[in-house]
């Protein structure tokens, strides 16, 4: 499990961070602060793989907290999250693995946790097998899913190379996929929230998703709250 402490002097930030956080079921929030001093006593005391770091805060400045020595530990992947961007080259100076900036979507979101995880080298470590339906099993990076189409108990996996046909359904796998940041756009569609480029509003609630690749899904409303949570701050 990924432990995960986020940092913010605006209660309605936090949850913010909470409710996307708790979408991926590798993470696990351990501790929310207001303050800088208390960021620097969670963290020490904590040890958190990853910080969601407000970068204006009560206390003391965030970056030179950074800077500091702690304790001889290694330092958790820092993801910058601050409605102001002046101050991007200095959190870049303590290595951030990212600056989000605020307000962002989902997908945003998604892309600052993976630099996070492959700032911890989470991501690399991770791989799928799954069993194409000629019966060979294929060892694949989940980020290279860029969508998923289901027919019936088939699926295709649309990676950003090539395809993969398999016998399975969309709910099981998609399962499997929930700690990957995937998401059911509409019974027969489900996207890597990494790789959405573009939401377009269709019909009754409805949205084109449009993927990195330059496919476009048509979203349906059953599965509405999905596609809100791709649009960002509600």
């Amino acid at each position: 499990m990924t432990r995960v402490v986020i940092v913010d002097d605006e209660q309605s930030a936090r949850l913010r961070l909470r409710l996307l956080i708790q979408r991926y079921d590798d993470l696990e929030v351990v501790g929310e602060c207001a303050s800088t001093d208390e960021a620097r006593a969670t963290i020490a005391q904590l040890a958190p793989d990853i910080v969601f770091l407000d970068i204006q805060m009560p206390g003391g400045s965030p970056i030179d907290m950074l800077r500091a020595e702690h304790g001889g530990r290694e330092r958790p992947a820092v993801v910058f999250v601050t409605a102001h961007s002046a101050f991007a080259v200095d959190a870049f100076d303590v290595d951030a693995a990212d600056y989000l900036l605020k307000p962002f979507t989902a997908s945003r979101f998604a892309k600052a946790l993976k630099k996070a995880r492959e700032r911890l080298g989470a991501a690399s470590g991770k791989r799928l097998a799954v069993r194409q339906t000629d019966g060979r099993v294929v060892s694949l990076v989940p980020s290279e899913i860029v969508w998923i189409e289901a027919a019936g108990n088939n699926l295709t996996l649309h990676l950003r190379s090539t395809t993969l046909k398999l016998r399975a359904t969309m709910a099981a796998f998609c399962e499997r996929l929930a700690e990957f940041g995937f998401t059911r756009i509409h019974r027969s569609f489900a996207v890597n929230v990494a790789l959405v480029r573009e939401l377009q509003p269709w019909s009754h609630g409805e949205y084109v998703v449009i993927m990195e690749d330059g496919t476009r899904l048509n979203s349906s409303r059953t599965f509405h709250d999905n596609v809100s949570a791709l649009l960002g701050p509600v």
